[in-house]
Parts: C-alpha cells; structure tokens; sequence
C-alpha cells in the first residue's frame, strides 16, 4: 500500500468505499505530543491504526482506535522520532473523510545533566524547553548545532522567550551557544532554540545544577549593644560572633555581619547606616541586603532593645492587646507580612546585668551540634486537654502522656520529669506581667509551670513550644522573668511562642496556636532547621486556614503575626 506524507497542521480530505483503506504517514521529532483526528460521514463505522517507523494495518500497529462511529483521535504522547504511519480504514459504510495532525508547540522539560537532541527544519523555526529551578542555582545551557547554520539562544524566567524579549540570549554567528545564569530565581525558564539561518540538528544539554552558596545575614546593632553594656563588653560580644561565623563556616555556611548603624559593615555593598530604633528602616536595609546577598537565612542577634519588633496593629481588634509586637515584617520581602517568604529567627539578650546569658546564647550557637533524645514533656490546661492531645501526639513517643493542670501543680514535677527531653509542649494561660504559666479547669487557675522548675534541667537543645498568651513576651524581660529567656538559658535550642494574647480551640481539629505550632512539630521532625520549619509552618497554617474558607480570619492573622522564633535559624534538630 503507498502510504502519503502529510504535514503536521495539514488538514486533508478523502474518501473511501466499503472496505477500503488508506494510508498516509507524518514525520514527528523525539518528546512531542501527536494527535491524530479522523472526520468521517455521519451512520458509517470508520477505524484508524497507527504504526511507528512501519506500515500500519488492521493486524499491524501501536495504537488503534475503533468504535462504532466514523469519528476517531489517537492522541501519542511523548512521541519517537521518525515516521508515523496511518492507516483509515472503512470497516463498515463509506465517504468523505477529513484527517488532520496537530503537534502542539510545547515546552520540553529539560533535566540536569540531560541532553536533548532537535531538529530545525528551516530558517526562522523555533523549538521550545524549559528548566525548573532553586532559589540562588547557577545554571549552564550549551547549544550545539550544524557547523552550516546559525542557531541563536534565547531564555527567560516565568514564560516564552521571543528573538526580542528575553532575559538573557547567546547568538555568535554559528551554532555552538552558551548561557550562564549564576544566580536563578525559584521557578522555571523557559528556553528557545531559533534558527536565524539554516536547519539541521542540535543538542541542547543543561550542566548539573550549582546549589547556591549558603550565606546567612546576621542583624544587629552596633550602637545599642555599646550603649548597654559596655564597650569592653561590646569585644567580648564581638569575639563570640566571631566564633559563630568561624563556626558557620566550618560548616559550609557563609555569614555576613551587618551592624544597621555601622558605616564600615555596611559600605561593601554601598549602602548606608539607618536608624537602629526604627523597624521600619531596618526592614528596608534588609531587603536591600537581600538583593546584594541572597541569604538562605537571617539570624537577628539581640533582644528588642538592641533591634525593636514592630509594633503592628493588632487584627483581632479589642482583646486586651493594642498592639502586637512581631518579627513577621523582617521576614517579608514586601508589605504583606502575613505569610513569611524568609527564614528568619532571633537570639534575643535580657537585661543589661546578664550579658553572659547573651554571651551564652552566641556560645550554643557556635557549638552547631543540636542533638537531643528524642522524648517529649507535653503539659495542658485541663479544660484544653482535647485539643492538646491533637498537637502532641506529633511528638510524643509510645507510653509518654500529657501532663493535665489541675490536678498537676508547678510543685509536682521533679526535675527528673524534664530532664534530658528533645521536645517540650505547653498548652497553658500565661499574663503578660508574670512569668508563670497556668492550668485551668472551671474557675481554678492553678500555677502550672514556673522558671524554677527548669532551674536545674538539663534541657541542651530542647525545642520548645508554647501556646500560652505572652509566652514569647520579652520586652523588658529578665532571664527569671520570662520562661523563654529561661529555656534558652538552660541551653535549649529553639522557642517558639506568642508575645501577645494567642487564641486556640477547646477540642480538635487544631486552629490558631494549635495548628501552627502542629505544623512546626511536622516540619521540625522531618529535618527542617529552625528557621525553614519555622516559616514553612505559618505558611502551611495560612494554606489551610485558605482552603477552608478562603480568607484569613481576624485571629488567625494575629496567630501569625504575634508567634516569633528564638533560635538560630540555620540550626536544626537532631534527633539521638
């Protein structure tokens, strides 16, 4: 049978009597998708059956389509090279027929270290790929084509490059192209192989991908920890930094001190000091950093009166709190400082008489060894046992329980309940004026939990969380006055808690402080750091907070805004 070459996007017309075949063949590159569309007359049965690189008949081929109606498609998908062979068969009635091939113009994913092989047919032609890529990549394209022909490279981030609009491009005169993008975005770019002049074939091949240097930005002020505590104290502050740099970068982590009102630190990347009791201003100078620097993290090495939180108005509206003191800003890269898009934590200090709690704080952070067992301590009010017991059965392990308060007092758990636990829990009341934590059940309000209980712990790089009101409050906070400050005083790696009245359910399924501090527990226990467990987990709160009913309620924004972390968010948890 003589079977008749037909061009891709031909629409062609024939016809057949009863019994009757016809052949017809299309020739399509490697990694396409092929459809083929049969119109035949109304009341008849027609069949079609393809074949690749072979005559196709009713007892030969790849793909069939047979029905009772005279309408078929077979659509192949990602096609071989070379040749298609068609075959229109009038199984039952006869007439006129319409065959039409289409190969969408589609963007090939290119993988690393893959090589593609295309073909050009003529001049002004286009093939189309693209590469998905991480934050900060490098990323190399080599174009390889006939030594006859000039082949021209064009791409661009987020969508089609044209010969006019692209982001970057490589045209030499020959074939042979290459493109370096040393620093890429997150997401995919899209690549065009042009024919200026000429055909034939290329390779196109992507060099593995280079993961980005890891650079963490270190914030602090300067001035302010001069003006606090000393200028001699101010070296010794110094010298700890400097150990935690070393320490960073023994272990791969390139960090950039940035004092925002020092001259000297700032003038390698032209910018300027800003006032250091201005969140506003020191945001600003971040996301200019950021642009210099591209940070995997930023540590803000201070409490807020070395570096202030903002003082945002407060969503939930008249609870109680006018304000909300938050980090979440500095974690934003625009005004939208909901949902953050930065790994961010701080080590806060204390009072001006506790600088070796700092000094401390700097010296844990530098040891970079974050290894703790892997059991938990899990205490409730009682009244929230319901929803407790939903957040942490993340953590806890077989025959650990969930401490209930009343009838457990802050007097009834000896030291050797705390000691050496991976994870702490706390689902208690807490006042921003009192350091203690409490339980409820009805109207009894016993005191739960106390910074004398941790006194003598041994708590080395225990991750904490707590859902009570003020847990996180440090403003103006000494070591004994805020259970934060205390945890991180007896060594534990991370907390992570509210500076303002937090909100949460009775029962399951979480919401509010229970469900971010649910998926904090998640993303800590699959390997995150501290700062990417921290910020994926709001992310993860407001996605489902979205899903549900497609906004963002006044609570859940002020869960957002007021829980901050503690703890250096390059750091993680390792489980022994």
């Amino acid at each position: 049978m003589n079977f008749k070459e037909i061009s891709i996007g031909e629409k062609m017309t024939d016809s057949l009597s009863k019994r009757e075949s016809k052949g017809y063949l299309v020739r399509v590159d490697a990694n396409r998708k092929l459809t083929i569309d049969l119109r035949g007359p109304a009341g008849q049965d027609f069949d079609l059956y393809i074949k690749h690189n072979e005559e196709a008949s009713t007892l030969n081929w790849d793909y069939k389509r047979v029905t009772t109606k005279a309408d078929e498609i077979i659509t192949i998908e990602p096609t071989s090279a070379g040749s298609y062979y068609i075959l229109v068969y009038a199984y039952r009635g006869s007439g006129q027929f319409s065959l039409s091939t289409e190969v969408p113009i589609q963007d090939v994913e290119i993988v690393p270290s893959q090589q593609i092989k295309g073909t050009l047919t003529a001049s002004k032609e286009a093939l189309y790929y693209l590469i998905k890529t991480k934050e900060g990549q490098k990323i190399t394209l080599d174009l390889n084509g006939p030594l006859d022909a000039d082949f021209d490279l064009y791409v661009r981030y987020g969508e089609r490059p044209t010969n006019i609009n692209y982001d970057f491009k490589s045209y030499s005169g020959s074939s042979k192209e290459k493109i370096i993008i040393d620093k890429a975005k997150r997401g995919s770019y899209f690549i065009m192989v042009y024919s200026y002049r000429g055909s034939g074939e290329f390779t196109l091949s992507a060099l593995p991908l280079e993961e980005a240097e890891t650079v963490e930005l270190i914030i602090t002020s300067k001035e302010k920890l001069r003006t606090k505590y000393g200028q001699a104290e101010l070296g010794q502050i110094e010298a700890k930094i400097a150990d935690y740099i070393n320490a960073l970068g023994t272990a791969g982590i390139i960090a950039k001190l940035a004092y925002v009102d020092d001259a000297a630190s700032l003038s390698p990347y032209g910018l300027s000091p800003v006032a250091s009791d201005s969140p506003e201003k020191i945001k600003e100078l971040i996301d200019s950093l950021e642009g210099k620097l591209n940070p995997r993290h930023i540590l803000i090495l201070g409490g807020p009166s070395i570096i202030p939180f903002f003082s945002l108005t407060n969503p939930a509206g008249f609870d109680g709190d006018r304000i909300v003191h938050s980090d979440s800003p500095y974690a934003s890269r625009d005004s939208d400082y909901l949902i953050p898009e930065r790994s961010l934590g701080r080590l806060p200090d204390a009072k001006e008489s506790e600088l070796p709690f700092f000094l401390s704080l700097l010296s844990a952070a530098a040891s970079r060894v974050r290894r703790a067992d892997k059991v938990s301590f899990g205490m409730t009010a009682n009244v929230w046992t319901d929803a407790s017991q939903a957040v942490y059965v993340s953590i806890k392990n077989a025959g650990e329980i969930l401490e209930l308060s009343p009838p457990v007092r802050h007097g009834d758990l000896p030291v050797a309940r705390l000691n050496r636990k991976g994870y702490f829990y706390f689902n208690l009341h807490g006042g921003e004026d009192t350091a203690n934590w409490y339980g409820q059940e009805g109207s009894s309000y016993p005191v739960a939990f106390t910074p004398e209980n941790i006194q003598d712990a041994e708590l080395r790089n225990a991750v904490v969380c707590c859902e009570a009101c003020y847990g996180a409050n440090i403003v103006d906070k000494g070591v004994d006055e805020a259970l934060s400050l205390k945890f991180l005083a007896r060594d534990a790696a991370c907390f992570v808690g509210s500076t303002k009245i937090a909100y949460g359910p009775i029962e399951a399924p979480s919401t509010e402080a229970d469900l971010l501090v649910l998926k904090f527990f998640e993303r800590i226990k699959e390997g995150q750091t501290f700062g990417d467990a921290f910020m994926k987990a709001k992310q993860d709160f407001a996605r489902e907070c979205l899903a549900a009913r497609s906004r963002l309620d006044m609570t859940e924004k002020k869960t957002l805004i007021e829980f901050v972390l503690f703890a250096d968010p390059s750091s993680k948890m390792e489980e022994a």
